[in-house]
């Protein structure tokens, strides 16, 4: 008769066996420390308008879900092969905004993969080398003499802004809206942040009925 029992056994036995329980923990507490940092580095960095704590939240539980399956798959061939088979129909429609969000979320994914391979070290230097860079990045573009920004005029349609806003450096016309006497215009120009405060004199030409002006990080109306 079949021992229903001592099969369970030996298979937990087999599964404790083949994974090491000090190993699995001290990779997950890497990682767990590791996406500590990688948040620290994208509050110091995060530019955006709407910080999300869902988001950093999901890049800490990101990189230890992923330590976690490593460590699993890593033991086992035919499981990783089933996994592969399991991830590679797995749709995930959620609308990523800002483009470093991405970059946070391949960072997160490979940072658990390394410490779920057991490179500790590696894994470490890796970490801090990227989150140096990336404040790096972040404070060379915060020290760019000219930004980017749009523009928003509405006018009437006999409005000379068009001639005024082409004479500013960078300006690129993205969208022109023309209606029975009135007009929209939408452009995108470099400006410093004392040019942007000092945009009072669009206001002053003839016809010009409102200007918004809008950066990557900021919105006003002048």
């Amino acid at each position: 008769m079949i021992n229903f029992s001592d099969i369970i056994k030996g298979k937990f036995l087999e599964e404790f066996s083949a994974i090491s329980m000090s190993d699995a923990l001290v990779a997950i507490a890497l990682s767990f420390a590791l996406s500590l940092f990688i948040v620290f580095i994208y509050r110091v960095t995060y530019a955006g308008v709407n910080y999300s704590r869902n988001f950093t939240g999901c890049l800490m539980m990101l990189s230890m879900v992923t330590t976690l399956v490593i460590l699993v798959i890593s033991s086992n061939m035919v499981l990783s092969l089933g996994m592969v088979g399991a991830l590679s129909i797995v749709r995930f429609r959620t609308a990523v905004k800002e483009p470093t969000d991405t970059a946070f979320l391949f960072w997160a994914i490979a940072t658990g993969i390394i410490c779920g391979a057991g490179y500790v070290t590696i894994s470490i230097l890796a970490t801090l080398l990227l989150g140096l860079l990336f404040v790096l990045v972040h404070a060379f573009a915060g020290k760019q003499k000219y930004g980017s920004y749009m523009i928003v005029v509405r006018c009437d349609a006999d409005s000379p802004i068009e001639g005024k806003l082409s004479g500013i450096a960078g300006y690129r016309l993205k969208n022109k809206t023309m209606t029975a006497g009135y007009t929209e215009l939408v452009a995108e120009v470099k400006l410093t942040d004392a040019a942007v405060q000092h945009m009072d004199s669009l206001r002053e030409v003839p016809g010009v009925r409102e200007i918004s002006v809008m950066s990557s990080t900021a919105g006003s109306v002048l």
